[in-house]
Formats: C-alpha cells, sequence, structure tokens
C-alpha cells in the first residue's frame, strides 16, 4: 500500500533517518536490573568467595559446642542404648496390656 500520496511534499515516512537522534538513545534502566558500581560488584564477589572458604575450612566447626569427634561419638553411642531401652520398656508394657 503506497502512503506517500497522503503525506506532505518532502516528508520522508522512514524513521530510522527521520528519528536517528532516538535510536542513539541508551534505554532507560528497569526495575528488575540495576547496574552497581564496579566496586560493589568486586566487594560482593571477594566477600562471596571468602565466606565460602571460611565455610568449607576446617576453620568452620558445624557443631562449635562439641569437644571433640571421640566425645560426640560415644554420647551418640550413650544416646542409642538409652533409646532402645526406651524401647524395648514400651514393647514390654505393650505387650502386658
Amino acid at each position: 500500500m503506497d502512503t506517500s500520496s497522503q503525506n506532505e511534499p518532502g516528508e520522508d515516512m522512514n524513521v530510522r533517518l527521520v528519528h536517528a537522534a532516538i535510536w542513539r538513545e541508551m534505554a532507560e534502566p528497569s526495575e528488575r536490573r540495576r547496574g552497581l558500581p564496579w566496586y560493589l560488584r568486586r566487594m560482593y564477589a571477594v566477600m562471596f568467595i571468602l565466606g565460602a572458604i571460611y565455610l568449607l575450612s576446617q576453620a568452620f566447626d558445624w557443631n562449635e559446642y562439641e569437644d571433640s569427634t571421640r566425645a560426640r561419638m560415644l554420647r551418640d553411642m550413650e544416646r542409642q542404648k538409652v533409646m532402645e531401652q526406651q524401647r524395648a520398656a514400651a514393647n514390654s508394657q505393650g505387650a502386658r496390656s
């Protein structure tokens, strides 16, 4: 469809040529992603890496109140014995009724 007859004489309908300044403009920032300064990005990266190293190293103990692994093992074994005794007592009471 030829629309040149509807335009004023000398009017160019190619928007890219007429409004080239619009195409050169930078896009406006969106709400989803805002640019962070380079120094903040680097600081966050360094903090993340050091945090991961700390958590994965032996300096970080998930059970900080435990004296030693042997003490934990002995405590867990004692806890297992107590639980087995409680189960046996509950089963013997259930069998009597």
